[in-house]
């Protein structure tokens, strides 16, 4: 108990004493040191900047650790306080912390915003969300009925594809909330995928029975075996996927902006606010940065980081965007030059 071991301004307090600092009763702070009341957040933060400790080492998780409530106390937030420090409306957080659910409006950088607000690393908020209770769930059902549309890729003589109507496709639409001509795209592209990799298993398959010595056949073998373990657990993976490309994917104005960097490394940029909206996102994921400036404009360049992100996800943003074209003629080779990821100032941020 930090009250009887941490001297504050050369003593110790007395129960009287920290109520009286915190604006509260003696009999409340002493229900806090018993364990059968739990301080808001406020006074956790009053508390932790009394006794000079990190927020964390006075919360008590309340429900699993590391749930995004607990990071949130952790930082001596309200969800109200948190909401309006992102930009967000409480509704919105509340869905976020209850029920592991992002906008789908959004530009992808609200995990990014939520860590910087609270404090803590990128990968953090994403733990806490991925192992929420109602995303476990989401993820397990969108993944059983992949499986089940994943299962039609083994039988002969009938196209591998789904249609936007087809039932197990759109309960997949209902759990992902998008558009269900998006979620079909996305769905044949991975089902594309999967039975790519039925193909291959059954060519090291071909490749270990008629290998001319034993050790080619033994690594043929160890391929299809270890291919046949990805394509047992490929349902569940997609899943994942499909869910966190959706919560990140940029918007179609930021997609078809990385789409025209892509082809010229950098663009020079008027400083204004429809700049702003749709650069401020990809700077803050370090996707592009400001190279150097003019009174009018500004010269905006690719990043590493943001050319590797599009070449990874090209084939996504195809399905999710498919009227912006384009996207693979530059992602054979990188951008030119050192691009280093920096967060600049964004155009229009008045800095």
């Amino acid at each position: 108990m930090l009250r009887t071991s941490r001297e504050v301004e050369g003593r110790l307090l007395s129960a009287a004493d920290l109520a009286r600092l915190l604006g509260t009763s003696k009999a409340r702070v002493l229900a806090y040191e018993s364990g059968t009341s739990v301080p808001e957040p406020g006074r956790i933060l009053m508390m932790a900047q009394l006794f000079g400790v990190p927020p964390r080492e006075l919360h008590q998780p309340t429900r699993g650790q590391n749930q995004l409530s607990d990071l949130r106390s952790y930082a001596g937030f309200t969800a109200a306080e948190l909401a309006r420090h992102v930009g967000i409306s409480r509704t919105t957080y509340r869905n976020i912390e209850n029920q592991a659910l992002l906008p789908a409006r959004d530009d992808g950088t609200l995990p990014l915003r939520l860590a910087e607000a609270l404090g803590i690393p990128l990968a953090m908020v994403h733990r806490a969300l991925d192992n929420h209770p109602m995303a476990a769930r989401r993820r397990k059902s969108i993944a059983r009925h992949l499986d089940g549309i994943f299962r039609r890729a083994h039988l002969r003589f009938r196209p591998a594809v789904v249609d936007p109507d087809d039932p197990a496709l759109l309960e997949i639409t209902k759990l992902l909330r998008r558009p269900a001509g998006v979620v079909c795209r996305l769905v044949n592209h991975e089902l594309g995928i999967y039975r790519s990799l039925l193909q291959r298993r059954d060519v090291f398959g071909v490749n270990a029975a008629y290998a001319q010595n034993k050790r080619s056949s033994d690594e043929a073998a160890r391929a299809a075996a270890h291919l046949e373990n990805t394509i047992e657990f490929r349902h569940s993976a997609a899943a994942g996927r499909l869910v966190r490309f959706l919560a990140e994917a940029m918007t179609a104005q930021q997609w078809r902006t990385m789409v025209t960097l892509l082809t010229h490394n950098s663009v020079w940029v008027p400083f204004d606010e429809e700049a702003h909206v749709i650069w401020g996102g990809l700077t803050a994921r370090d996707f592009v940065f400001m190279e150097r400036s003019t009174p009018e404009a500004v010269k905006m360049s690719l990043t590493r980081i943001g050319w590797q992100s599009c070449r990874d996800q090209a084939a996504q943003y195809a399905c999710l965007y498919p009227r912006i074209g384009g996207a693979r003629i530059a992602l054979n080779r990188p951008p030119t030059g050192t691009h280093p990821a920096s967060r600049n100032q964004v155009p229009g941020d008045g800095r």
